[in-house]
């Protein structure tokens, strides 16, 4: 793996590297015509013998580059994989209302991904944070496509009342997008109008311009989900569908504890990333991998 794609989360803001400039050399990236939407993906094809295909789901305000850090060792694995932007974003378009991203529907975006794709034999499905509370319905769904199920940083029930996802709701509907980058700032104790004077560094002018390219639609009706998701343990559990629990060692979205109980319920493999937090996959990405086809294999 090049220098630019072992980087870690801090590593890179040092150096002004942005997620989109972590694309492999061998990858390229499109479009999927996906029920009646546009949806970004990235493809790599793997290096060594085929093992199987991979589909990668972003989390909330994210997109299909969070995942370039880690796409070309999968590919030296044997994977080929598949990197998406969800409908409504970035390199995606959609539906201009929350309804139109409804949990259901979104599920069976991942399905007829699988279609749009080609790919008739089941694929390992990884989703991170929100992704995950996709991925987990698009398996309850159809759990014949599916060869397994990696929540990544990610829960089975709603994130709690602690988070502040209530406030952040309200003030998406009330004032847009740049509300949340604002509680964002705030909460990290950086200034909330840097971008207003023209002030932010490359990597954080990256990340305001994903949250600011992602529908409104899409960010209202994730944020929906993140506070009133119901258990899924069950219903997932009687598909029959292998699973893997990860997370990082200092995630602080869903619980730890919480995702571990998740494992254990489940009847899924669990694991923690080290030297990681909420994006485990770019704070220590060689584990991550080692991790995944570890899991995968």
């Amino acid at each position: 793996m090049s220098e630019a794609h072992s980087l870690s989360a801090s590593q890179r803001e040092q150096q002004g590297v942005t997620l989109d400039e972590m694309l492999p050399s061998a990858a390229h990236v499109g479009t999927l015509d996906v029920n009646g939407w546009r949806l970004g993906i990235a493809t790599i094809e793997p290096t060594a013998a085929h093992r199987a295909n991979v589909l990668l789901v972003p989390g909330f305000t994210s997109s299909r580059s969070t995942f370039f850090c880690i796409m070309q060792e999968l590919a030296d694995a044997g994977y080929r994989v598949v990197a998406m932007s969800q409908r409504g974003q970035p390199h995606s378009n959609g539906p201009d209302t929350p309804d139109g991203y409804a949990l259901q529907i979104l599920g069976q975006d991942l399905v007829a991904t699988l279609d749009a794709l080609g790919w008739r034999e089941p694929a390992h499905l990884l989703g991170h944070s929100f992704g995950g509370l996709v991925a987990a319905e698009a398996v309850i769904q159809e759990p014949a496509r599916w060869a397994s199920l990696t929540l990544w940083n990610s829960g089975l029930q709603n994130m709690g009342s602690d988070k502040g996802l209530a406030d952040g709701l309200a003030g998406l509907r009330e004032h847009g997008p740049r509300a949340l980058w604002v509680i964002e700032r705030q909460a990290a104790g950086l200034d909330p109008d840097a971008d207003l004077r023209g002030e932010l560094n490359r990597v954080e002018q990256f990340y305001f311009d994903r949250g600011m390219s992602t529908n409104p639609a899409q960010l209202d009706g994730a944020m929906e989900l993140l506070v009133t998701q119901s258990d899924r343990v069950a219903e997932l559990r009687a598909t029959g569908v292998r699973a893997l629990v990860a997370h990082g060692d200092a995630d602080d979205a869903w619980p730890q504890d919480q995702q571990r109980g998740d494992a254990e319920r489940l009847g899924a493999a669990y694991a923690v990333i080290p030297r990681s937090g909420h994006s485990s996959h770019q704070d220590n990405p060689d584990d991550s991998v080692s991790t995944l086809t570890q899991f995968w294999g």
